[in-house]
């Protein structure tokens, strides 16, 4: 696992590597050190007489920047500095770094942001910029002619490397409320921010790199593991173990509640993902229309049928099975892809939702529908810290949750960490999907790291409830780290299918093929 910071824990991991006696100065000379490596071996390598431009700020974060600066200088390179803070706010680290800097005899001049926006084209074409301004603490908006300046450094083509974290940036949240500095690189350091974890911010640090500058172990240690995400080391440690001595049974059995007369797809796609994700039995409970369909399309999938008319609630026949199904039979439910949204549909999910007592996933219609149900029952608003039981996953998109929150779509985008904070401590868990998916609960959040664009077609979702639902099956003990596993694979199977087919041509079938390609070559 990687351990993500927000601001908080940031500043507290340096504030405790200096209890444990490493000065700022030394922690800001390696973090310096490392940016300056960087640049001299990936960006200047070959193009060695390049100019390096580093805008700094008056905080430490501009000290970790001319520092940088200073350092390249010693080194050969061709290297301008631009403090654009007060002097009477320089730190005293800052302070110090500015006289290293001057005793260096390196070009350095302290300006006024505007000062930089000049009428000269070629000043920031074909240039290596540090961006040092501000650091991970930065929160709120750039304002006045930093925001002038951010908007104009973002024209040129030169190739600009953030020290720890674009300016503008939320180091916390990944919010920008006006402007930032669109960087090639981010060189972070010690653990990775949270802020550069997630979108918008994601799409400024371009590539991250974390840097290890010394943090002392028992500081790193420290940090809190709150906010984590996977790498590929992590599927082999995390995946359910298969026995040689077994059979179908001992892997578990999914039970798929999908699937409506227009939509027999939905449930197909969730059942064919379960198995591919090493689910031991899958059975589907869909409606009669949809039998020859899926004997045809997944013939490995047991199917159990009713024919209750859409506009009534199901009848005492089709109770029957549906309470064998989950209380007899079922390890892990899967309710919700395409259901459809009727009279029958909500019988379906409010007599899951009373008498489950095992892990229970709920998606798409399922969750406008879990919402109308519980309304319904308690004659209120639904409130997921209240509603949400203990096993319940729910895995809405931003506009579902926007819906289960009662709160606009674009209010919930701007501030998916913050409502994953609130929703880590729901007794169930929720999946909000997104460019970055992130999963809360259990008193802590994942965010995702795999995935792209190509994979933003209809029925993607459907998968992902069925690889979550064989990996939770497959390990019970382990229910939050099994759901943020399937989010990475299911991630990575795109990442592979991109690979393949290119950004515009994956279909969802083979997002679930291709899971058992991810876990052959990671497991």
């Amino acid at each position: 696992m990687i351990k993500l910071v927000d601001s908080k824990s940031a500043k507290k991991l340096d504030e405790d590597a200096q209890k444990l006696g490493i000065s700022g100065m030394v922690l800001m000379e390696r973090a310096a050190l490392s940016t300056a490596d960087f640049i001299k071996d990936r960006l200047l390598a070959c193009e060695k007489d390049k100019k390096v431009i580093a805008i700094c700020g008056s905080g430490n974060n501009g000290g970790d920047g001319i520092a940088c600066a200073r350092i390249l200088h010693e080194w050969g390179f061709n290297t301008e500095v631009f403090v654009v803070g007060k002097e009477e706010k320089f730190t005293g680290q800052t302070r110090s770094q500015v006289d290293l800097a001057v005793n260096s005899e390196i070009d350095l001049k302290i300006v006024e942001p505007s000062e930089l926006i000049t009428d000269r084209d070629d000043f920031f074409k074909n240039v290596i910029v540090i961006d040092a301004i501000f650091g991970v603490g930065f929160k709120g908006r750039l304002e006045g002619d930093l925001e002038k300046l951010a908007r104009y450094l973002n024209m040129f083509n030169s190739v600009k490397v953030a020290v720890d974290i674009p300016s503008g940036v939320n180091g916390s949240n990944g919010k920008v409320e006006s402007a930032a500095i669109k960087c090639d690189y981010t060189i972070t350091f010690g653990v990775n921010k949270t802020g550069i974890a997630v979108y918008p911010g994601k799409d400024y640090a371009g590539e991250v790199i974390v840097a290890d500058i010394g943090f002392p172990k028992k500081a790193l240690d420290m940090v809190s593991c709150n906010i984590f995400t996977f790498d590929e080391t992590d599927i082999e440690y995390f995946l359910p173990k298969r026995k040689e001595y077994s059979n179908k049974g001992d892997f578990g059995k999914v039970l798929v509640i999908a699937g409506s007369e227009e939509m027999c797809g939905a449930s197909y796609l969730s059942a064919l993902a379960a198995y591919r994700t090493g689910a031991g039995l899958v059975r589907i409970f869909t409606p009669e229309a949809n039998r020859t369909s899926l004997q045809n399309l997944i013939p490995e999938a047991i199917l159990t049928t009713y024919n209750d008319s859409p506009e009534m609630d199901i009848k005492a026949a089709t109770e029957e099975k549906l309470y064998k199904a989950v209380k007899e039979w079922a390890d892990v439910i899967v309710i919700g892809p395409g259901l459809g949204i009727s009279t029958r549909s909500k019988s379906v999910v409010k007599k899951v939702v009373d008498i489950s007592k095992v892990t229970t996933i709920i998606d798409a219609d399922g969750l406008k529908l879990f919402r109308e149900v519980i309304e319904e029952k308690e004659n209120r608003k639904l409130d997921l810290k209240k509603d949400l039981k203990t096993g319940f996953v729910l895995t809405p998109h931003i506009k579902e949750l926007s819906d289960l929150l009662y709160l606009p779509k674009e209010e919930v985008k701007d501030d998916i960490i913050g409502i994953a904070e609130e929703l880590k401590y729901c007794a169930g868990m929720v999946v909000i999907k997104e460019a970055r998916t992130v999963v809360a609960g259990e008193g802590r959040c994942y965010i995702n790291n795999s995935g792209n664009s190509a994979m933003a077609k209809a029925g993607s979702g459907d998968v992902l409830t069925g690889i979550i639902a064989a990996l939770m099956v497959g390990d019970k003990l382990r229910s939050f780290m099994m759901v943020a596993l399937g989010v990475y694979i299911h991630g990575l199977a795109g990442d592979i299918l991109k690979e393949k087919k290119g950004i515009h041509g994956i279909l969802a079938r083979e997002l679930a093929d291709e899971v058992a390609e991810v876990m052959k070559r990671y497991a």
